[in-house]
């Protein structure tokens, strides 16, 4: 018996068990089946698995909804829009400068519907926080509220005259509607910002009640009169002083579009389970909070809504429960009470004060805690905080019989929470979206603007921040400083890229200290305009050798072809080619282009430093200019004149100074020279190698791309200091598609090329193109005195190699069409220098990063290699060059030159190569490899790339 009874306890034990085990198996899976893992203590859970289940909202990566985080503006668009089924279809729309690329096609669709126009032209607000105002204000756009629309009984809550007066019609019909509601005290609070679970909540309304909904609202709007468009709205009290993000009203003078399609359902709100299999939770008709209660309604004197229906019968056809926030704190249980509210075909309807109805009604509930009147009876059944009450009501009309029944869900909250001071920082966002590419952008102008909220969302003024917030930067790419400011100009990346960071923020005051995301979206801006100095080289005497009119014909029509006919390019004449009579047609050609572009002419020389003495130059340069007023302009020519000051007097008029010889194009020029030119020529710009060369036709020195500069008046290489040594000459570097051609690193000696350099036998520009768009995308641009780029041709050359001709054809055609490049000539080049610098180089810089094309000419000193990036960055007191190879972690300085160092070399006449007259101190690869820099120089390099926005790493040693 004994063993009888152990076994029959033992199998009560398994069968305890085994109903545990079935209760859990069908239990856990409720909570674990949730789409979110966040949403289990929601009241809008349901609302937000059913949106999430038609793809309307989404969740983040780690799974989570986030509800009770606010929602921003594009975000909002997204969910509005895709309840609403519509798309984008006008490519046309201006796009907003701070919307995210997923979000376009929303926002695009608010603006096509008039939804929304943004809080300005530019900007859409996109990552600014919804408000409650504002969500309204969208709503009724959609159902059909426009500008003109007013309604004479404004909204029934107790800040109303804190609605701004563009949402004061919206507010009013989604509380008509039901779909938005106030707190316990009836307090819209229209500027707070709505959470993710709250927006969910509102959507997900608006979409089951479908068409039945919009046409109560329909019906509601038409309730306003003729007189819509015209009524005055009750004149409200002054705004409350809140500073919010949105900048409304936002409504445009077109009725929103009454033809977005939206699901139907055959209910106008949601009819949510009574009793749930796990402890259920709750969705309240209301966002963020609850109304103020009102008394009961009874038989003998319901609560009056509307103004009295004195109608002989009494008509509803719908019951909506009004349920306050229910807060577990005991001493608010006896003023608690349930109310509720009658519709007629969508309408708001008031039980009359005279009528031969009878209404009668009772609450009901599950745990038994409220009374039959909507009192609470029972507060020990109360549930515990997050819990939720289903409650029940019936509505019994007499005349004409009818029966309503509604439920809901009343969730039970914890006790509110002290009001927090409005000063403390909860958020932080950036009050800009977009930064522009490098190549616009004036890092000194522009500045990381911040935003701060407090626990509400609203902006906090600058003046009550505290003094010691602090906030720091951490960006892993290394293009801002930990204060915001720019560290790397270089390395903002392309168009439509976007730059992640985060922004830390401390108070020790407030005791706060929390990290941010943010993002930067890089955008197109204002280029400065580039230029691009040609000059055409004309030589030759005989048939056959010189340049022919064909030639010259071809050679800027090719240039017109591209770049369009409002161009000007140097013609520079060398003596034989100015001497023969069979080059007439020639330089009338050029004369002609003259008048009809406004070209220039110029004078070409090879080496005359090397050649001539000044003698010998000063006789040289007279022959050039009166043989060329013979062949070009015959009617002035005066025999026996040569030499004498009246053959540039008689050109040196209103008709005739047009073609006057405006530049100097050369190799290497003496100052002597030059400013021969300068006294009896009125020349003052040369373009030629004299800039950069080093050790042409044995002279050794090199000088400055700084283009254009004043030069020095003992040496054409270095700039200026002072008008004291000023030539009053301004010198340009040629072929700068070629920026220097001498070596600077092992088996590098040409860092560009030349689209006619004689030592490529390629005819695919693809390498000279690709130096090109490196000087158009110069990230430094904005910097720079001028944005240049400038060339010498020899096109009769170019027309006897084919390869050449070829390749310099190629560069043209394929040259990228979406630049602004002006082609001007070489005095063109410098009078807008001039214009730009005045008559110093006090204030010019230039700088330039680049890469090697990778291209090995035939000659194997002629080298670009292609892991070398280079920067070059030069003002009027030294240059700075660096290089650094893939792979390597740091910069080196490869070039300082002091340009302040006196006394200057003198450059004269047939150097040999062992003359130094370049400016080369500090570090030099050809001079000094390995010189060490001074203390001095090197605090002038750190100096001059923070003055451009330099701080990667280099090696000073």
């Amino acid at each position: 018996m004994k063993c009888e009874k152990k076994f029959k306890q033992i199998r009560q034990y398994i069968v305890a068990l085994l109903a545990v085990w079935l209760f859990c198996i069908h239990t856990v899976p409720v909570f674990a089946d949730r789409t979110f893992n966040d949403i289990e203590h929601s009241y809008a859970a349901d609302a937000i698995e059913a949106m999430a289940a038609q793809g309307y909202v989404t969740g983040y990566q780690d799974g989570s909804f986030r509800p009770v985080h606010f929602i921003s503006r594009q975000e909002w668009a997204s969910i509005f829009v895709k309840t609403l089924k519509r798309t984008s279809v006008n490519k046309s729309v201006a796009s907003f400068s701070d919307v995210s690329p997923w979000a376009l096609p929303y926002v695009h669709t608010l603006r096509e519907e008039n939804i929304t126009k943004g809080i300005s032209d530019q900007l859409f607000g996109a990552k600014h926080n919804m408000t409650r105002q504002d969500m309204a204000v969208w709503y009724a756009r959609y159902f059909g509220v426009s500008e003109d629309a007013r309604s004479s009984s404004v909204s029934g809550f107790v800040d109303q005259p804190d609605i701004s007066d563009y949402a004061q019609t919206s507010v009013w019909l989604m509380e008509q509607l039901g779909l938005m509601e106030g707190d316990k005290n009836h307090y819209f609070h229209p500027k707070e910002c709505v959470t993710r679970q709250d927006a969910t909540l509102v959507a997900y309304r608006v979409w089951l009640g479908g068409d039945v909904l919009r046409e109560r609202a329909k019906r509601l709007l038409g309730s306003l009169g003729n007189g819509a468009g015209t009524t005055s709205q009750t004149t409200s009290l002054p705004e409350s002083k809140k500073i919010v993000v949105d900048l409304a009203p936002e409504i445009s003078h077109q009725r929103a579009n009454p033809d977005i399609e939206e699901p139907k359902s055959h209910s106008p709100r949601p009819n949510p389970p009574v009793t749930p299999v796990t402890p259920p939770k709750p969705e309240p008709p209301v966002i963020q909070s609850e109304p103020k209660p009102v008394p009961p309604i009874t038989p003998s004197k319901p609560p009056p809504v509307l103004p009295p229906d004195h109608s002989s019968d009494f008509v509803a056809d719908e019951v909506v429960i009004k349920a306050p926030e229910l807060v577990n704190q005991p001493e608010t249980y006896p003023s608690y009470q349930l109310s509720f509210q009658l519709y007629n075909e969508g309408r708001p309807v008031s039980i009359p004060d005279v009528s031969v109805t009878s209404v009668t009604y009772k609450f009901s509930d599950a745990l038994g805690v409220f009374d039959e009147h909507g009192k609470i009876a029972r507060s020990e059944n109360i549930p515990t905080t997050d819990d939720c009450i289903p409650v029940e009501m019936e509505v019994t009309i007499a005349k004409p019989y009818r029966v309503l029944k509604a439920q809901t869900k009343l969730i039970v909250k914890g006790k509110t929470p002290p009001v927090e001071d409005p000063s403390v920082i909860r958020s932080v966002y950036l009050a800009t979206y977009t930064i522009s590419q490098a190549t616009t952008l004036d890092p000194a102008a522009w500045s990381m603007p911040y935003v701060f909220q407090n626990a509400k969302g609203e902006v906090i003024t600058p003046d009550l921040l505290p003094s010691d917030l602090k906030l720091r930067i951490e960006d892993s790419r290394g293009i801002f400083y930990e204060d915001g400011h720019i560290a790397n100009l270089h390395l903002i990346p392309a168009v439509n890229s976007v730059i992640p960071f985060k922004i830390e923020v401390e108070s020790p005051s407030q005791g706060i200290h929390f990290i941010s995301d943010a993002e930067l979206t890089v955008v197109p801006g204002e280029r400065k305009k580039q230029y691009f100095a040609v000059s055409m080289m004309l030589q030759g005497q005989d048939v056959g050798s010189a340049t022919t009119v064909e030639q010259i014909e071809q050679a800027r029509q090719l240039l017109m072809d591209h770049f369009g006919p409002n161009l000007k390019v140097t013609w520079a004449m060398e003596s034989r080619f100015v001497f023969v009579e069979t080059n007439r047609p020639q330089l009338k050609k050029v004369l002609e282009y003259v008048d009809q572009y406004g070209d220039e002419v110029g004078i070409l020389d090879g080496y005359p430093n090397n050649l001539y003495g000044l003698p010998e130059w000063e006789a040289r340069m007279n022959e050039w200019l009166y043989m060329y007023r013979y062949n070009a302009l015959n009617e002035l020519h005066q025999s026996g004149s040569l030499g004498a000051p009246s053959v540039l007097e008689s050109m040196d008029t209103d008709q005739y100074r047009k073609y006057l010889p405006k530049s100097l194009t050369s190799f290497t020029v003496n100052p002597e020279q030059a400013q021969w030119l300068k006294d009896h020529f009125k020349i003052t710009s040369a373009m030629g190698w004299s800039a950069t060369q080093y050790n042409v036709n044995s002279m050794y020195g090199e000088g400055s791309p700084l283009m254009p500069y004043w030069s020095n008046k003992d040496n054409p290489i270095v700039p200026a200091q002072g008008l004291t040594n000023n030539s009053g000459i301004v010198f340009m570097n040629s072929i700068t598609i070629d920026p220097i051609g001498s070596r600077y690193t092992k088996d590098s000696s040409r860092w560009t090329l030349h689209p006619g350099d004689p030592y490529v036998t390629e005819t695919d520009a693809a390498p000279q193109l690709y130096i090109a768009q490196q000087y158009l995308d110069n990230p430094y641009q904005r910097l720079n005195t001028v944005n240049y780029m400038s060339i010498i041709l020899d096109i009769n050359w170019f027309a006897s190699n084919h390869n050449m001709s070829q390749i310099w054809e190629n560069f043209v055609t394929h040259f990228p069409a979406d630049r602004e490049v002006e082609i001007v000539g070489v005095d063109g080049l410098k009078q807008i220098y001039e214009s730009l610098a005045g008559s110093n180089n006090d204030h010019t810089e230039f700088s330039l990063m680049f890469r090697g094309s990778g291209f090995k000419a035939v000659m194997d000193s002629n080298n670009s290699p292609a892991n070398l990036r280079y920067l070059w960055t030069e003002n009027a007191s030294q240059r700075i060059i660096l290089s650094k190879e893939d792979g390597d972690a740091a910069w080196s300085i490869i070039d300082f030159t002091d340009y302040t160092r006196t006394s200057v070399p003198k450059m004269a006449y047939n150097l040999d190569k062992n003359t130094d007259v370049s400016y080369i101190t500090g570090r030099n690869f050809k001079l000094h490899p390995t010189a060490p820099l001074t203390v001095n120089e090197i605090q002038r390099v750190k100096d001059r790339l923070k003055e451009i926005y330099f701080a990667e790493e280099v090696n000073y040693q």
